[in-house]
């Protein structure tokens, strides 16, 4: 990541951050995949528009009417009992959307979801992700066995490359599947689109590659009228603010996932809070952050 950082860096610097469109563009024509490390560049220059408009950068992008949005908080894989402590912790905590991991063993799966049910009550809202963990045959036993708990909808039940399977498993229940694997670049939304395979779609700026890829697949998403999500994965408040902006941008995007920051021991940036169920941004512009440069020094491991 760091060499390629560096051989853009030399085409980059000096550019006018305006014409951001073009500079992004470059990058995706010098460099073959590595999206995470793209997406760290389109961040930083979305950020500097932003600031160079002195707004925040949901205002640019679309709207600016609103400084948080919605957000669950992920429950892991672990047995029963846990698994409701962990839910009922969240509850207190002020938490109303809550995703749970599945994927590893169908049984415990509808076991320990129907726990969690009755240990939160009907007014918690339940999100599920099985990470690509079923066969398309388990995928049915397990959310069929679900339907009466009310679930919002299950992320990725089978492998991301079994665009049919996920047919056939969207065919088969009343539970909304959501692509998220599947989907790292517009071509993908329209494989999704072409075998029906999803209600819904996760969009993740460190496999799309940024901001710009990740707005060319709502648009898609929103001609075809499917739902979007702006997901995450381990990551600090600098990468989930600029999902945090485009969550509140664009009206596609109906829920967000962007707990990702809450699992950290420190973050060296700060700008986002969670309160209760809401991530809330500052009105700074850009993706109004701060950076904690003493934190930070401690995780540098090259310069370029």
């Amino acid at each position: 990541v760091m060499g390629l950082l560096s051989r853009i860096r030399k085409r980059i610097i000096g550019l006018d951050p305006l014409a951001y469109n073009e500079i992004l563009e470059q990058i995706d024509k010098m460099v073959l995949g590595n999206p995470s490390a793209k997406a760290a560049l389109d961040i930083a220059i979305h950020d500097v528009v932003g600031k160079v408009y002195g707004v925040p950068l949901c205002r640019f992008l679309g709207h600016g009417s609103l400084n948080s949005f919605e957000t669950s908080v992920t429950i892991g894989i672990m047995d029963k009992d846990s698994s409701v402590q962990k839910a009922l912790s969240l509850v207190d905590r002020g938490i109303r959307i809550i995703k749970v991991k599945i994927g590893l063993n169908p049984s415990e799966d509808i076991y320990r979801i129907k726990a969690i049910r009755k240990a939160v009550g009907d007014d918690i809202r339940i999100r599920l992700d099985a990470n690509q963990g079923y066969t398309v045959k388990q995928a049915v036993r397990v959310l069929r066995s679900l339907e009466p708990l009310d679930i919002e909808f299950c992320e990725q039940p089978v492998h991301w490359r079994d665009l049919d399977g996920m047919r056939e498993v969207r065919k088969m229940t009343e539970i909304p599947i959501m692509a998220d694997e599947s989907v790292h670049s517009p071509a993908d939304v329209i494989e999704i689109i072409k075998h029906d395979a999803a209600d819904m779609v996760n969009i993740k700026l460190m496999k799309s590659g940024g901001i710009r890829n990740a707005i060319k697949i709502a648009n898609i998403c929103e001609s075809a009228g499917l739902p979007c999500q702006i997901g995450c994965m381990s990551e600090t408040r600098i990468a989930i603010s600029a999902g945090l902006h485009l969550a509140i941008a664009l009206d596609i995007i109906k829920f967000s996932d962007l707990d990702g920051y809450i699992l950290l021991s420190e973050d060296f940036a700060s700008g986002v809070s969670l309160r209760g169920t809401c991530n809330f941004i500052s009105d700074k512009p850009g993706l109004g952050i701060t950076v904690n440069t003493k934190i930070l020094e401690k995780y540098v491991v090259a310069r370029i």
